[in-house]
């Protein structure tokens, strides 16, 4: 059986429509890890979601498999082990530019429970803080 690979130019449309989408998945991510002010909460403070930067995450990562698959086209071995690889690395890669924990948290915070003076009392935050509430409980 005959391996069919793909060519250069469906390679390269797929890697700058790949680079494209991955940008602007990063770029959502980051607002959502963070808010407007970013992580450092200058001018209108930090708005933590982790839940919604661990969504970008994942979404990161499924940005870059169809590359791998368009790259690995006629191996099907190695699509086997490549979607999830890129998978993986996509969304590594995504936490490694946004210096985000898996938690979707940023590095040095642990997720929290927003106490009672919050805007959003109980929902999941970010704190820096030791003693901080512990985040809820999974259902």
């Amino acid at each position: 059986m005959a391996h069919r690979r793909a060519s250069r130019l469906s390679v390269l449309v797929t890697a700058v429509l790949t680079a494209a989408v991955f940008g602007v998945v990063v770029l959502i991510t980051g607002f959502l890890a963070c808010g407007v002010s970013g992580c450092s909460g200058g001018g209108f403070g930090p708005s933590f979601a982790p839940a919604q930067a661990q969504v970008g995450l994942v979404a990161a990562g499924l940005s870059l498999v169809p590359l791998a698959l368009v790259c690995l086209s006629g191996r099907r071995l190695w699509r086997l082990v490549g979607g999830p690889a890129a998978f993986v690395g996509g969304a590594v890669l995504a936490m490694v530019l946004l210096d985000l924990g898996p938690d979707g948290c940023p590095t040095g915070q642990s997720r929290a429970e927003a106490g009672a003076g919050a805007f959003a009392p109980g929902s999941s935050t970010c704190s820096g803080d030791p003693d901080a509430l512990p985040p809820p409980a999974a259902p």
